[in-house]
């Protein structure tokens, strides 16, 4: 018959033979299971305390970086206010335009500078006690065809001939990069932005808790397959968690730790606040020497326009430079990636119907139109590291970040635009001058010299700087010639020249005028009774 230590045996012999074995191999077997269940027991404790350890250092952090005013930790740099004139020439629309870039909204916006309201041939504006002008200074401005017919201080109804607008934010300050940053409100992002992100980022966002398991576990197969870590599976969340607080190393520990943000995160905010804050925080590129964050600024950096005008084509190329915004920086010198950015986000949106494939083949065919020139032309980066210069000698760099000041010059925007269009020009005709010149003596292969420049603009009544220009490319030498310690040779002839000119002003003697001789032979010059 069969035998074995679970068969029934037949004598007292075999059935001692049998409790033996069978209290043997329950021991074994008891101890086994024991030591089992007391190893998940210590795994199981040691992950959940490992677990409740790094969620409420994590809650510390978020608390930290995410409590009041998020994007309000450096001090800004403004230009001066924007003077507007009876009869001068703008639109009601321009004015609008011109607001919202100083950071007016529609409606009364808590933090912002101001609020304004239009009509068909007027706009209100209503500054806030945040503004330059500390809640006075109410307009109304009436237009008849495109100038300015009429300015009314509000609430009285006086008419003034002239006003004051707010001042533009130049850039920030005392951060680790040059920053731009444009704050937008979720209702204030056109509802084709919001569906060409999702396409492009996280088609779920709305849906998933944080994190969505299907990318995650396609992720982690595609990674374990090829033995790399390059799938990306990152939620909306979870790359707001990142930006905040992590690197971009490319390891499953971030992964686990951005995770852990992001379940946070979902539980604290919205999925309305938090597509917010991302839309305020990514990074998408470089415009001359600045960083640019937030869809706001970028909607201006890229296309000159309010993020609230962005049509299908751009918001698709905003939302496709999201993962190699640095590819994309200079995309109206390259029309070719900006347009392979913009229909890669169009194809996705339309295979997640957000769009029809007729409208996406409609826009795929028109150009996109970007704004001509770099954000140095209307930022001046010169002029403001002399400012941040002067305020760094005045005060502790340490107090000017810690009190976030909001710091005003007296800049034109509109004259610092003009001033570097007229270095553009004037300098490409040096060049071509330069290399005519050195085409007679060049040595083979070598380039012609390349020309600096340096422009000061001036109000001759208050010696107020109203544009200044420092060198020809900001991104390539930071050397503020305005102000640079040089010899300055035959530059200073005017200055002399100014300076013989003086006695006739003064009625001292001898008069030097522009026709008279001065003969060149040696001279001793005396001053005083020295020789």
């Amino acid at each position: 018959c069969a035998s074995g230590p679970f068969v029934r045996p037949r004598g007292q012999r075999d059935t001692e033979q049998f409790l033996r074995v069978r209290l043997a191999k329950g021991f074994w077997t008891s101890w086994l299971g024991l030591s089992l269940l007391a190893v998940a027991g210590v795994g199981l404790l040691a992950g959940a305390g490992t677990f409740t350890y790094y969620y409420a250092r994590f809650a510390r952090i978020i608390n930290a970086r995410l409590s009041g005013q998020v994007f309000q930790n450096t001090s800004r740099v403004y230009s001066a206010p924007r003077p507007i004139a009876v009869g001068q020439a703008w639109t009601a629309s321009e004015l609008a335009g011109y607001l919202q870039r100083a950071g007016y909204t529609e409606a009364v916006v808590t933090g912002a500078p101001g609020s304004f309201r239009k009509t068909a041939n007027a706009v209100e504006v209503r500054p806030s006690p945040q503004s330059y002008f500390e809640g006075r200074n109410a307009l109304r401005v009436e237009f008849s065809g495109k100038e300015i017919s009429r300015i009314v201080s509000l609430p009285g109804g006086a008419t003034l001939a002239n006003a004051e607008l707010e001042p533009e934010l130049l850039t920030n300050l005392f951060d680790s990069s040059r920053e731009k940053r444009r704050l937008v409100r979720f209702e204030d992002l056109p509802p084709i932005l919001v569906k060409a992100v999702m396409a492009a980022e996280d088609k779920r966002f709305f849906e998933h808790p944080g994190f969505d398991p299907i990318r995650v576990l396609g992720a982690a197969w595609v990674d374990l397959r090829r033995g790399t870590k390059e799938q990306g599976a990152s939620t909306l969340t979870m790359q707001l968690a990142r930006s905040f607080f992590f690197s971009t190393e490319r390891t499953w520990r971030r992964k686990l730790s951005e995770l852990l943000v992001a379940l946070q995160l979902e539980q604290r905010f919205s999925k309305e606040q938090i597509f917010e804050l991302y839309a305020n925080e990514i990074y998408l590129g470089n415009r001359g020497s600045f960083a640019i964050h937030g869809f706001g600024e970028a909607a201006l950096a890229y296309f000159g326009k309010d993020v609230r005008e962005l049509t299908l084509g751009e918001a698709a190329f905003l939302a496709g430079i999201i993962r190699a915004p640095n590819r994309y920086s200079a995309a109206e010198r390259r029309p070719e990636r900006a347009a392979e950015a913009r229909d890669r986000v169009l194809d996705q949106m339309v295979e997640d119907n957000f769009v029809s494939a007729e409208e996406a083949k409609a826009v795929e065919k028109a150009p996109l139109q970007f704004t001509r020139g770099s954000l140095e032309t209307s930022s001046a980066p010169y002029f403001v590291d002399m400012v941040k210069d002067h305020l760094e000698n005045t005060f502790p760099e340490r107090d000017l970040a810690r009190e976030n000041l909001r710091v005003y010059t007296t800049l034109d925007p509109d004259l610092q635009h003009a001033a570097a269009e007229a270095i553009q020009i004037g300098m490409k005709q040096v060049d071509d001058l330069l290399a005519r010149r050195y085409e007679r003596w060049k040595k083979k292969g070598e380039p012609a010299p390349r020309a600096q420049v340096a422009l000061v603009a001036l109000d001759p009544r208050t010696g107020e700087i109203k544009a200044l220009v420092g060198g020809r490319d900001y991104g390539q030498s930071q050397l503020n010639r305005a102000l640079a310690r040089r010899q300055p040779g035959s530059v200073f002839k005017p200055f002399v020249y100014m300076a013989a000119f003086d006695n006739a002003v003064d009625d001292r003697a001898p008069v030097v005028t522009p026709i008279t001789t001065v003969v060149d032979e040696p001279t001793t010059f005396y001053f005083g009774d020295k020789e």
